[in-house]
């Protein structure tokens, strides 16, 4: 039997059914602290509770940009995601066997603030410790596998932070090396010694100066740095 013969005589009904989602962790570092944008669920499961903006993919649907929609549609942020792994528990959604692809935004704080609905169905609140906290402090415990899935992509933010250059999307385009140094202590969970820090990113040539200094600030003024683009960094 060839190809055509076998697929005008194939069943898809004849499988269990089963969905494809996407749920996207959008970060964002502000006030010294990571911060994730969790979108209030409108309907059940979990009905007003905060999960991560998520979506079903639909059938004509690239992945990735099914991330994009539900990160547009349920937080109102328009910014590139990146995939970092799939959730397939059998039992992660009560619904029905639903595997999820994880995806990661990092949003400087001046966009989050900008772009985000905050103000309607959304919330921005801190990570600390690798536990999302309400505004009180209190843990705020995401439904489905959702504190999973925000478990790994900050595992994987952590992992690749000498690696690659995606954790400078959370800083503006322009930086101090203090404001480097502190979220780099945000996303490891720990402090690091500062002149080891500064000296080892400087010589990576990750970093080019601008000739600029920070302005509006309570202290004494620092330079500002950029991310050396990668094509330039050769």
């Amino acid at each position: 039997m060839d190809d055509a013969a076998f697929l005008a005589n194939y069943d898809p009904a004849a499988f269990p059914p089963l969905a494809v989602a996407v749920d996207v962790v959008p970060l964002t570092f502000t006030a010294g602290t990571l911060h994730v944008l969790l979108n209030r669920r409108a309907e059940a499961p979990a009905r007003s509770r905060l999960a991560l903006p998520g979506a079903f993919v639909r059938t004509d649907e690239e992945l990735g940009a099914a991330a994009q929609r539900a990160l547009r549609d349920k937080a109102g942020l328009d910014a590139p995601v990146r995939q970092f792994h799939a959730f397939g528990a059998v039992d992660r959604d009560p619904r029905m066997r639903i595997i999820s692809i994880g995806y990661m935004a990092v949003v400087d704080a001046e966009t989050m603030a900008r772009e985000s609905d905050v103000s309607g169905t959304c919330e921005l609140l801190p990570i600390i410790g690798g536990i999302v906290r309400s505004a009180s402090g209190r843990r705020t415990s995401l439904p489905f596998d959702h504190d999973a899935i925000l478990g790994r992509a900050l595992a994987d933010l952590r992992r690749d932070l000498d690696r690659d250059d995606w954790a400078f999307g959370l800083l503006a385009a322009t930086f101090s090396l203090r404001e480097l140094q502190g979220l780099h202590e945000a996303i490891r969970g720990h402090t690091v010694n500062k002149p080891a820090f500064r000296k080892r990113l400087i010589e990576s040539g990750r970093l080019e100066a601008t000739g600029e200094m920070e302005s509006g600030k309570g202290f004494r003024p620092a330079e500002l740095y950029r991310a050396r683009r990668t094509d330039d960094a050769a």
